[in-house]
């Protein structure tokens, strides 16, 4: 007897032990991105600026205790993002890590939090293994995937006459997740995919895969390509003369970094689809003007998706009153969750966040009222309609058969 309540006691220390590790009431939360390559103006510090004034407007405080934050640049590298991650979630007691650009270092994170049962607020990331084939119930997914954005920009071509398409990607994870994306919904549509290539990220030189794009004779060309590779994509785009030459030029997403960067002359009429734009309503152009003070650019969605993020990761902290990762996520699920990024939204058992997303148009020169005013609503997709049903999820949290 003595020795069954001594082996008693030492399995509710060790139990209590492994949940003050996880749950120190102490809140703390890690921006992990890109602050210096590829990923780094789409978002970058800007991304560390929102969520400083995500806790700030918060009130600086969760569970009665200062919120603490901690920021580091992974550089577009596996080996240091994991390294930076496996630090935080050992040894610094990091509840939270957010945005997580690049989708290769963010299956690797998805993994560790998964392992140490912490909090993943995933915004930057296009792969949806998170939330479907790799999902642990730690990760939520904040704002798109390959789904809700490739499918609208494909079917807006198609709509429009196009049969014929050739596809240009990074060669990375979200790269191959995007190219699969879109030659699945060009195939459904009834179209043809003339050709397919994969650019090296970092890639300065496109005219190659140009040059390929031109031959194939497809009717267009949609680049799965942002930041610094899409903006030296665009312009050869213009130095080759490829829309003059009557080649229609998609692109399946955006930023206002990148329009800023390219310029309204070379992207007017432009369609692609977004989670957010901070001209959208009058929330967001309040939001995105505050940002714009502080960074001197109007923001883009990550910096506002993880803004929105933050602060409902938060709301969820104080109303299950711990820091337990397993709770707070309970708590977000059963919030409502609406706010001047999300609307309609609903957190799936798997992680995603559903809401509507957005058709937008890049303004014509003499459209923009305003600095950086740069895009306008050409549709908005319900929700629903927009993100891939709960039903089709192969989460093993969710459909175990």
């Amino acid at each position: 007897m003595k020795k069954l309540l001594l082996a008693s006691t030492m399995f509710a220390a060790l139990t209590a032990a492994a949940f003050a590790q996880q749950s120190d009431g102490q809140v703390k939360i890690g921006v992990l991105n890109d602050q210096s390559t590829s990923f780094s103006a789409i978002g970058g510090t800007e991304v560390v600026r929102a969520v400083e004034m995500a806790i700030k407007d918060y009130g600086g405080q969760a569970l009665g205790k200062p919120i603490e934050f901690v920021t580091a640049d992974h550089q577009n590298k596996p080996e240091v993002g994991l390294a930076i991650a496996r630090q935080w979630l050992d040894q610094d007691n990091v509840d939270a890590i957010a945005d997580m650009a690049n989708s290769a270092i963010a299956l690797g994170v998805n993994t560790l939090l998964g392992e140490k049962k912490r909090v993943g607020l995933f915004v930057s990331p296009l792969t949806d293994r998170t939330t479907e084939g790799d999902c642990n119930g730690y990760v939520v997914a904040w704002a798109y995937d390959a789904y809700s954005t490739v499918g609208t920009t494909v079917k807006a071509l198609l709509g429009e006459g196009g049969k014929s398409f050739f596809i240009l990607s990074p060669d990375y994870e979200a790269g191959k997740v995007q190219e699969a994306a879109v030659e699945g919904a060009v195939t459904a549509g009834g179209g043809e995919v003339k050709g397919k290539v994969r650019a090296p990220l970092g890639t300065t030189d496109f005219s190659s895969y140009l040059l390929q794009a031109q031959s194939s004779g497809a009717q267009a060309i949609i680049m799965n390509l942002s930041g610094p590779e899409l903006v030296n994509a665009m312009k050869q785009v213009q130095e080759f003369g490829l829309i003059d030459s009557g080649m229609k030029v998609a692109v399946t997403f955006m930023h206002q970094s990148d329009v800023r960067s390219i310029g309204v002359e070379a992207l007017q009429g432009v369609r692609f689809s977004s989670p957010w734009f901070w001209g959208k309503d009058e929330a967001s152009k309040e939001w995105g003007k505050r940002m714009m003070e502080v960074t001197g650019n109007a923001p883009g969605w990550i910096a506002a998706g993880t803004y929105s993020a933050v602060t409902n990761y938060l709301k969820a902290v104080d109303k299950a009153g711990t820091d337990d990762a397993d709770a707070v996520l309970k708590a977000m699920r059963e919030m409502k969750i609406e706010d001047f990024f999300v609307q309609n939204g609903e957190l799936y058992p798997n992680g995603r966040l559903i809401h509507d997303m957005y058709l937008i148009e890049v303004k014509k020169p003499d459209e923009v009222s305003e600095k950086q005013d740069f895009l306008k609503l050409v549709a908005t997709v319900p929700a629903k309609e927009a993100f891939k049903p709960l039903s089709a999820t192969t989460c093993k949290l969710v459909n175990k058969g």
